[in-house]
């Protein structure tokens, strides 16, 4: 194994429980694993390793990231579990999302908000209530 596998590995694993970096590879089959061996590697062991932002200030990135592309409810699944493992809050994560509505739409930020909130729920994790209307 290679450092930059090694070091992307104890990241991935930080962000998504022990022993899941090895998990994605061994889902993929033949030339597949190279694929997530080179997103382990990249996202993981040079981008997530770099000093200057907290795992859970990553994860909230990546969150709005996915949310802006739209269409990639299993990484926002997984990438929601990682903020909470991370240490961010419901009101953070569910924030986070609708901090995206004026760059990516409604569509895309609701459809992210009922794959998000509904992952929390199977997490047992509360949701925040609503503010309401602002009563001007």
């Amino acid at each position: 194994m290679t450092k930059r596998l090694d070091k992307g590995k104890r990241w991935f694993n930080e962000v998504y429980g022990e022993g899941k970096a090895d998990g994605l590879v061994e889902m993929q089959v033949g030339l597949g694993q190279d694929l997530a061996r080179f997103g382990i590697e990249f996202n993981f062991g040079d981008i997530y390793s770099r000093p200057g932002l907290t795992l859970a200030q990553r994860e909230l990135l990546s969150l709005a990231s996915l949310v802006t592309i739209g269409g990639l409810d299993p990484q926002l699944r997984g990438h929601t579990r990682g903020a909470i493992r991370a240490g961010c809050t419901p009101t953070e994560i569910i924030e986070t999302v609708i901090h995206t509505v004026q760059y990516c739409g409604f569509p895309k930020a609701l459809n992210a908000m009922r794959v998000i909130t509904d992952q929390l729920v199977e997490l047992g994790v509360e949701i925040p209530p609503a503010l309401g209307p602002d009563p001007d």
